[in-house]
C-alpha cells in the first residue's frame, strides 16, 4: 500500500512541474527571392557539383526540331507534336497500329519550343507530370462525341491520326487516317490516364477497358526524339493544321 501512494504522489507531482502551454500568436514574413537578393557563395559552392551534373544531364540533346512548336488554339503545333510522340509510342508498345492519339490543351506547361535543340530540359519543361499513355479501342461514335466536347472548348491540346474542322462548337468534317469517321468502327486510341479518368471533365472512357501501359508520357517523348537522332532526321510536324475553324 505505500508503495501505491508513494507512486500516485509521484505522478501528481511530475504533473504539477509542468504548465499546459497555450499559442497565443502565429507570425511569419515573406522572403521575396528576386535578383536583387545577395547570393550565399557559401551555399553555392555547396551545390556547384550537383548542379553541374543535374545541368550535364538536363542539357543532353535528344533531337532537332525543324520549325518553332507552339502551343495555340484551336490548332497546336507543339501539341500536335506531343500527340505524334504518343502515338509512335503507342503503336510500339502494343506493337499493332494506333489508329489516333491526342494531348490535352492544359497539360502543354509551356507556350513553346524554339526551332533547334530539343534537350531534356525542355521535354521537362513541357510534360513536368508522370502521366503515363492508356490505350483504349474506341467506337467513332464516342470518338465523335470526344472531339465535340474538344471543339466545345476552342480544340487545342494536340492531335494525331485524324483532322477536324469547328463549327458550332461541334466537330466537322472528322477524317481518321484521311478516311471519314465511321461510328461505327472501332479505333485504338492513346491518351494519357489524366484524360481518360475524367481529369479533363470528359467521363466517356471511364468504363470501357483499359490499357494502362505505366510508360510515361514523358518517357515517350525522349523515345521519339532519341528516335528522330539515331535516323538523322529532324522534327517535323506533318499536316500542321490539323484543327481549324
Amino acid at each position: 500500500m505505500k508503495h501505491f501512494f508513494f507512486f500516485a504522489f509521484l505522478v501528481v507531482g511530475l504533473g504539477a512541474c509542468h504548465s499546459s502551454q497555450v499559442v497565443t500568436g502565429i507570425g511569419f514574413k515573406d522572403y521575396a527571392v528576386t535578383k536583387e537578393l545577395k547570393s550565399d557563395s557559401t551555399v553555392l559552392l555547396m551545390l556547384k557539383n550537383y548542379r553541374d551534373s543535374v545541368d550535364k544531364n538536363m542539357d543532353e540533346v535528344f533531337a532537332v526540331s525543324q520549325d518553332e512548336l507552339l502551343k495555340e488554339l484551336p490548332n497546336s503545333t507543339l501539341g500536335n507534336f506531343l500527340a505524334d510522340a504518343y502515338l509512335w509510342a503507342a503503336t510500339k508498345h502494343i506493337n499493332r497500329p494506333v489508329d489516333v492519339a491526342f494531348m490535352n490543351h492544359g497539360g502543354i506547361r509551356i507556350n513553346r519550343i524554339a526551332a533547334g535543340k530539343v534537350t531534356r530540359r525542355t521535354i521537362f519543361e513541357v510534360m513536368p507530370f508522370d502521366n503515363a499513355l492508356v490505350i483504349i479501342e474506341i467506337k467513332g461514335s464516342l470518338l465523335k462525341t470526344y472531339l465535340d466536347f474538344l471543339a466545345a472548348d476552342g480544340g487545342g491540346g494536340g492531335v494525331s491520326g485524324l483532322s477536324y474542322q469547328i463549327q458550332d462548337k461541334k466537330a466537322v468534317n472528322v477524317l481518321v487516317g484521311g478516311l471519314s469517321l465511321d461510328p461505327n468502327k472501332s479505333y485504338i486510341m492513346a491518351n494519357s490516364d489524366y484524360a481518360v479518368d475524367g481529369g479533363g471533365g470528359f467521363t466517356g472512357f471511364k468504363t470501357l477497358h483499359q490499357n494502362r501501359t505505366n510508360y510515361l508520357q514523358r518517357d515517350a517523348i525522349i523515345d521519339y526524339c532519341k528516335m528522330h537522332k539515331a535516323a538523322g532526321k529532324n522534327l517535323v510536324v506533318e499536316q500542321p493544321k490539323r484543327i481549324t475553324k
